[in-house]
């Protein structure tokens, strides 16, 4: 799996979870990719991206790979399977 990220406007949110549902629903047959978010200084919030190949990042205008460990310690999730979800940020 591989990790990105990018700072928005938190009206920008709604078109990156349309962009990443559609995907998931093409590509995420095992339910592990996850679109999370932590607010930043508003209107500002800092969007991660998991997709299992780096090829499906392209639409993903802006974002940047990150490292599991520059991910965020409490995000929320924006989209993605709860469980999954769970299992990375959780335990």
């Amino acid at each position: 799996m591989v990790w990105a990220q990018k700072q928005v406007v938190a009206a920008d949110i709604r078109s990156v979870a349309l962009l990443f549902r559609e995907q998931a629903a093409a590509f995420d047959r095992a339910q592990e990719m996850l679109l999370v978010s932590v607010d930043e200084d508003w209107p500002k919030v800092r969007l991660w991206v998991r997709v299992p190949e780096p090829d499906l990042l392209t639409p993903y205008y802006g974002f940047s790979l990150c490292t599991r460990a520059d991910l965020p310690l409490a995000p929320t999730l924006v989209a993605g399977c709860p469980e999954q979800f769970g299992r990375v940020f959780q335990g």
